[in-house]
């Protein structure tokens, strides 16, 4: 059902550039280095747990996004199929992580800037990046992924390059010993490694600017897994082939250190200017994706009315991109280190996956008529495989992150409440005014979702 005031208008190229800008971006330019200087070379397989959880995440996230095909899918499917309280919970997690992530990946984008410009002032080129995305964002989606579409090109044909070199000067003797300290520290690795795969989820987000999105989304989500599990390989033994493990700690742009050192140097300055592009396709994809959840929140009541204003010449939530990007330049401002930003992008991350887990496995019970008619449906076997084993992932990840870094999991369940008391006062304030918000999550999503006759 398209809504009011969107306009479907991203196809399968759209969709595929605009998952492979978010999910390979800059972190595969930035962690490795940070990962392998505990995991060792064993951050390879750091990268391929990580991998397995995003396989499982891209099938839940096909099959909701077949069901539900509305912007802020995340928020309408928790809130149908689980309770409203816990759509907004899962949702304001979500803003909180992704703020957080546009944090890292746009330090990501100062540090390899300041590789061509010594003497730039960090946070203040993180907080510009953010507000010319920002701006970006508001000229409308078409514009904000044709801009999408060029900066994946860029990269992508830079990270083939680099590679190539890369392999080609490998250095077997760095990958041994390949487990230097153990399996404790690949396993803490991988959940920081999994923000480097944890995008596929977004497109579910812009579900009502896809065309024809039963069939859209899972060939989108495909080709972009396909792509983005071989470009992770490839990268993350060139690294390790290229540079010791133990001078990887306090690298802050790993690729391009490794390039530095096996392609001339006219061509690492392009393998710089390409990850300048990763991390701003990066950005430009969180604050599109994740400002349509704010948005979703504002039209059921649950943030005020303002955020759900969408402009009539583009058809852009512009109060809700502003809202996420000021958040995002507070986090800079807060600042923290790469990994345990990661981590805690990814705690949020988890905690959605896990709900969305749940919520698919009760579509074919709740939702019976719309599961039939989807253009994409997992069958009675692999709904509940994908489905249980998203969420028993999910929970592992959160107990090896809460072993690896128990202080970022407090500052997650700190979010949280702040979460839940905004929400007990936002309620009790429009129930005053004679308000019901959880009515209004019900409504909206009725609107999306028909009741099964």
């Amino acid at each position: 059902m398209p809504e009011a005031g969107v306009r479907r208008s991203v196809g399968v190229f759209g969709a595929v550039v605009t998952l492979v800008g978010f999910v390979i971006g800059v972190s595969i330019f930035i962690l490795p280095g940070a990962l392998a200087a505990t995991a060792g070379p064993a951050v390879v397989l750091s990268y391929c747990i990580a991998g397995l959880m995003a396989l499982f995440s891209c099938f839940v996230a096909a099959q909701i996004g077949a069901v539900f095909p509305t912007s802020g899918a995340s928020f309408i499917a928790v809130s149908r199929l689980l309770s409203p309280f816990l759509g907004f919970v899962v949702i304001w997690l979500i803003i909180g992580a992704v703020s957080v992530a546009i944090a890292l990946v746009a330090y990501g984008f100062a540090d390899y800037a300041l590789l061509l410009m010594p003497g730039l002032d960090r946070v203040v080129m993180a907080i510009l990046v953010v507000v010319a995305l920002a701006g970006l964002n508001l000229l409308g989606i078409k514009e904000t992924v044709i801009g999408q579409g060029l900066m994946v090109v860029v990269f992508m044909a830079a990270l083939v390059v680099f590679c190539c070199a890369a392999l080609i000067s490998l250095d077997a003797d760095l990958l041994v010993p390949f487990m230097p300290n153990g399996p404790g520290p690949m396993l803490v690795a991988a959940v920081p490694a999994f923000f480097s795969f944890a995008g596929f989820m977004v497109v579910i987000e812009i579900g009502g600017e896809i065309k024809n999105p039963s069939r859209t989304m899972p060939l989108a989500l495909a080709i972009s897994f396909s792509m983005v599990l071989l470009v992770y390989a490839a990268v993350s033994v060139s690294v390790v082939g290229v540079i010791p493990w133990q001078e990887l700690e306090g690298v802050g742009a790993p690729v391009g250190e490794a390039a530095a050192r096996v392609l001339p140097g006219w061509m690492t300055n392009g393998i710089n200017l390409a990850v300048l592009a990763a991390a701003a396709s990066s950005i430009n994809v969180l604050l599109l994706g994740y400002s349509r959840d704010i948005l979703a929140l504002a039209r059921v009541g649950a943030f005020p009315e303002t955020f759900a204003r969408i402009s009539r010449r583009q058809g852009e939530p512009v109060n809700a991109v502003l809202l996420i990007a000021g958040i995002s330049v507070g986090a800079v401002a807060v600042g923290g280190s790469i990994a345990q930003l990661a981590t805690l992008v990814v705690v949020g991350l988890l905690a959605l996956q896990a709900a969305l887990g749940v919520a698919t496995l009760l579509i074919p019970r709740r939702l019976p008529v719309p599961y039939q008619e989807a253009g994409f449906r997992l069958g009675r076997v692999a709904l509940p495989f994908f489905s249980v084993g998203l969420i028993a992932l999910s929970g592992a990840f959160l107990v090896i992150a809460a072993w690896g870094d128990p202080k970022v999991v407090l500052i997650a369940a700190a979010w949280l409440m702040v979460g839940v008391v905004y929400y007990g006062l936002r309620r009790s304030a429009l129930t005053r005014r004679g308000v019901d918000v959880a009515q209004l999550i019900w409504d909206h999503v009725e609107e999306h979702v028909p009741r099964d006759g």
